[in-house]
């Protein structure tokens, strides 16, 4: 409950002693001040009826301070309706009117108004505050605690409250009249009342504080009537209303107190200086009021706190708008200073003004400009600089008379391998800023003072000064393959292959030693060009002796080769029914009949038939092309939509549906990747070695090799897309009957027959294989692909029928994608229309 209340442990077991002298209920002043406590704290509902039932108060005193919070409008206090935490950061957020109008001003650049952040931060608590010293011009008043200490005769401590009537009843002193006093003065009162005691010395001090109510109104983010400490001052009341808002006055604060005149309270003072002069103590039912601001004038620029500032009056002088920014920063340019205005509410004017020569409290600023400082240009006018090959480089004063030879005295003499020949000042002309070169012989300028070609220099002049390395062309060698640094590097005197070698951090491991190239090309009398190729021995050249390390010349270049056949281990997988499915390392040119051996043959229930090869090189051949085929194919259905666009009745319709085919046929098929699966008819190891299918394997490749289905599926256009139970003696023509037939939309002519092995059967194709045996018409070869007999696991495929109009060209393209679409099919439709 102490800590709720905010009040020390001790406070409250003397609150709870007191209420048990008095027959378990408190006096009116303990009553008031729980009261208060509760609605300073901002505690209502069941956090307040929580603390008042744990004091073991009677209903009837319980009722008394519930009916007090209510009346007095504590509980739902300004702070507790919209608190002055709760309103500050969006205040901070938000831009004034005043500080948007200067925002368009001022370019877009953001400037605030100064002062108004010190009531930004969150304020823990607005208790009363009783732990502070009290000082000796304190004035005294009901509901104040005199702490009295008797010693010698008599050793004893009273609590003494100071009654409505301003007296304190003091045992062995009687009534004393302290109401109105200051606390020095009611020491002393007591202390000479003390003196007629023999024997008793007294010393009194104060203990529990008074509160009390004063109004904080005007432009205040929560004014109202504030129930505070007697020790408050002005700011500590505009902090508990929540602060000032930006539309009032930091300057003009009023204390408006009873039978007095009004007290003008000026914050900056007390943020400019720190000076709390004029910061009053407060009194019951004085008046805090907050006017609305004044004048203000924005300063932007080179100053040390750039803002928004509130005058004392509707004008003042240009040095007292700077002083309030803290002055002009050392970056300040003072020969002009720009001051927008707006002149009798009608137009916006520029003023400017020469600090130099102008002092700046003979200029007037008024309510609503804008001052602006700018910076002092970058530029160094009094100075030269030397760069390059000296040993300090840098900017230097420029001194009357300065020429080359002092200028690289100052950076401490040129560096090593400097070139004395030539060395290059940059000036600028002024007035025009034209840039031009003067050529220096440095040599010269060193040697001899007085020789021409010590240049007389200017200020913002530029002296470089050159190596013998950037002035000439440095030979270079280059090293290039199997080392772990290859590139470029300079040609040094006497340097050999090995050293190239040893700078491209020497040979990877798996470098082919034997030979190596080196490629050397030269310029014969600068008439011709030879080239020369060198075998290189590594071995030699980098072993013991290096009898072939030979010196290499300018532009000479080695190539260093990767041993042959040299690559990490490559992985296939096998899965599915052979006897040790897994990953396999394989080395270059192995048959698939060897994989076969490794993984032990394939298990009795293993279908050869239906295994499938996918191969990443295949797969990448595949993805070129169909991304080939869907760009044309989508060019294509964007001048079928023109086409649509152009024309009108029965065509018009035609079209469209030619756009809705194709539309579709790019939807469906967009997500679609190839597997890039290669045909082959596996069998034995034994059986496949040496024949065709025996196909030299590559890294990546995975075999699977299937159990032995026992369907056939039937997919497309059927009524009922279905897998039937294979039978030897069904032909395609059966098995599409089983189906429930075609429907309307299906083309009969174009049905596919895909192979468990991956191969493709269409009746174009078998019409072809037909005409290109000996007696195509021998009835085993008659009746065409409906006729034909299946194997378990293919798969008949009926497309839709596609009537395209105006003879648009797209059989490849929509082959080839058709064809992916139904890639786990692994078929490439290919489709002719009119």
């Amino acid at each position: 409950m102490a800590r709720q209340l905010g009040v020390p442990a001790e406070e409250t077991a003397r609150l709870k002693s007191a209420m048990n002298q008095n027959g378990g209920n408190l006096s009116g002043d303990q009553l008031e001040e729980l009261c208060v406590r509760l609605g300073a704290k901002g505690l209502g509902g069941e956090a307040a009826d929580a603390i008042i039932h744990s004091l073991g108060i009677s209903e009837e005193q319980i009722a008394q301070v519930k009916s007090c919070l209510a009346q007095a409008a504590i509980a739902p206090s300004p702070s507790a309706a919209a608190s002055p935490s709760q309103t500050r950061p969006s205040q901070e957020r938000e831009l004034s009117p005043i500080e948007k109008e200067y925002l368009a001003t001022n370019s877009g650049e953001r400037i605030l108004q100064f002062g108004y952040s010190l009531f930004s931060g969150p304020v823990s608590t607005f208790a009363p505050v009783n732990d502070v010293p009290v000082s000796d011009d304190y004035a005294m008043g009901p509901g104040d605690e005199l702490r009295i200490l008797f010693w010698g005769r008599i050793n004893r401590t009273l609590s003494v409250p100071v009654q409505r009537d301003g007296t304190a009843l003091v045992d062995q002193l009687g009534p004393l009249q302290v109401g109105g006093l200051t606390f020095a003065q009611a020491k002393r009162l007591i202390e000479n009342k003390a003196t007629q005691i023999t024997g008793v010395q007294v010393q009194a001090t104060l203990g529990r504080l008074r509160t009390i109510q004063v109004f904080v109104i005007g432009e205040v983010q929560q004014p109202g009537a504030y129930t505070i400490s007697a020790l408050a001052h002005v700011s500590n009341a505009l902090v508990a209303a929540g602060g000032i808002r930006k539309i009032g006055s930091l300057r003009r604060i009023q204390l408006r107190r009873r039978s007095q005149p009004p007290q003008t309270f000026d914050l900056y003072d007390l943020l400019l200086r720190g000076d709390a002069t004029a910061d009053q103590q407060l009194r019951t039912n004085d008046v805090v009021f907050v006017p609305v601001i004044g004048a203000v004038v924005a300063v932007a620029g080179d100053v040390k706190r750039p803002g928004i500032y509130e005058l004392s009056a509707a004008s003042e002088g240009l040095d007292r708008a700077l002083q309030l920014t803290g002055g002009i920063s050392a970056f300040g340019y003072l020969r002009r200073i720009k001051i927008s205005r707006v002149q009798n509410h009608e137009r916006r004017i520029i003023v400017d003004a020469n600090l130099s020569e102008l002092q700046p409290e003979r200029l007037e600023v008024r309510d609503g400009d804008l001052v602006r400082v700018f910076p002092v240009l970058t530029d160094e006018d009094n100075a030269v600089a030397c760069e390059g090959n000296v040993r300090r480089p840098g900017q230097y004063q420029w001194r009357t008379s300065m020429r080359v030879a002092d200028l690289v005295k100052e950076a401490e003499g040129v560096a090593r391998r400097t070139y004395f020949q030539y060395a290059l000042v940059r000036r600028i002309a002024e007035p025009e800023g034209n840039v031009t070169f003067l050529p220096v012989d440095l040599g010269a300028a060193l040697n001899d003072d007085s020789s021409h070609a010590n240049v007389l220099l200017r200020p913002r002049d530029t002296l470089t000064i050159y190596s013998n390395d950037e002035i000439r062309d440095l030979p270079e060698v280059r090293i290039v393959g199997e080392v772990r640094k290859p590139g470029e590097y300079q040609l040094a005197q006497g340097m050999k292959a090995s050293d190239l070698i040893y700078l491209g951090g020497g040979l990877k491991y798996e470098a082919y030693q034997v030979q190596a190239e080196l490629a050397r090309t030269e310029v014969i009398d600068g008439q011709s060009t030879r080239r020369t190729n060198i075998d290189l021995d590594l071995r030699k050249v980098l072993g013991e002796g290096g009898s072939e390390d030979i010196a290499l010349v300018r532009n000479d270049e080695i190539f260093v080769r990767r041993a042959p056949g040299w690559h990490l281990p490559w992985i296939v997988n096998v899965d599915g029914e052979v006897l040790r499915p897994g990953p396999y390392a394989i080395s270059g040119g192995e048959p698939l009949s060897s994989l076969l051996e490794r993984c032990g043959e394939m298990l009795p229930e293993a279908y050869p038939q239906g295994a499938v090869l996918l191969r990443k090189s295949i797969r990448e051949v595949e993805r070129k092309r169909l991304d080939e085929s869907r760009i044309r194919l989508q060019r294509d259905f964007a001048n079928a939509q023109m086409r649509a666009l152009s024309v009108a009745g029965d065509k018009a319709s035609a079209n469209a549906n030619d756009v809705s085919y194709l539309q579709r046929l790019l939807e469906e098929t967009q997500n679609q990747q190839p597997q890039g699966r290669l045909v082959i008819h596996l069998r034995s190891a034994q059986q496949l070695a040496r024949t065709e299918d025996d196909v030299m394997l590559e890294e990546g490749d995975a075999l699977t090799v299937p159990r032995r289905p026992a369907s056939v599926s039937v997919l497309g256009q059927v009524s009922n897309a279905t897998a039937l139970v294979f039978r030897p003696s069904l032909t395609v023509q059966d098995y599409l009957d089983r189906a429930g037939g075609t429907t309307e939309g299906a083309d009969t002519s174009r049905v596919v027959v895909v192979k468990v092995d991956g191969s493709v059967l269409t009746a174009d194709g078998r019409r072809n294989q037909n005409e290109g045996r000996l007696f195509p018409a021998l009835p085993v070869f008659s009746g065409g692909l409906m006729t034909a007999h299946l194997e378990p696991g293919d798969t008949v495929y009926v497309p839709e029928r596609l009537v395209l109009t105006n003879n648009i060209q797209l059989a490849k393209d929509v082959a080839t994608v058709i064809g992916q679409s139904i890639s786990a099919l692994s078929v490439i439709a290919l489709l002719a229309f009119k």
